[in-house]
């Protein structure tokens, strides 16, 4: 029974050693990539502290870049109103005319109806109107000119 016994203790020290072996590749291994690991985060820690400094620097670009667009979007705003201020103009100047031409026609088709000899006179005071309506026309039209170029040289 004592060599049974020797066997049994002599096979489970084996079997232990075997175990130890095993095991201590098993550590040699996690140790490894531990070892990566901790390389792997030191190199992590260095390129996120390079990426924050080029996304603070981007940030501050962008912000350069979006007062630069305002302030050139403001200069615009000038060059807009000049433009509603033509259209303003023009506007008034056809519907001016517009209505300076339907009355003539007017004016001329009732007076060729009735007698002619009136009808010269009528046309005759037509256009004196329709040329002071035009003269008002030409005068607000060069008024808002003055008033762009204004705009404009003080900017």
């Amino acid at each position: 029974m004592d060599l049974f016994i020797q066997i049994i203790i002599a096979v489970i020290t084996v079997a232990f050693v075997i175990l130890m072996f095993f095991l201590i590749q098993t550590i040699k291994a996690l140790t490894a990539t531990l070892d990566e690991v901790r390389s792997t985060v030191g190199e992590l820690k260095n390129d996120v502290s390079q990426i924050s400094g080029d996304v603070k620097e981007m940030i501050h670009h962008t912000n350069e870049m979006t007062l630069d667009v305002r302030t050139k979007l403001r200069s615009l705003d000038v060059v807009f109103a000049t433009i509603h201020d033509i259209g303003q103009t023009l506007h008034s100047f056809t519907g001016v005319m517009k209505e300076t031409a339907v009355g003539i026609v007017h004016n001329m088709k009732d007076k060729a109806k009735t007698k002619p000899e009136v009808y010269d006179e009528q046309a005759n005071q037509a256009n004196r109107k329709s040329s002071g309506n035009v003269t008002n026309a030409l005068a607000d039209g060069i008024l808002s000119s003055v008033r762009i170029w204004r705009k404009l040289k003080q900017q």
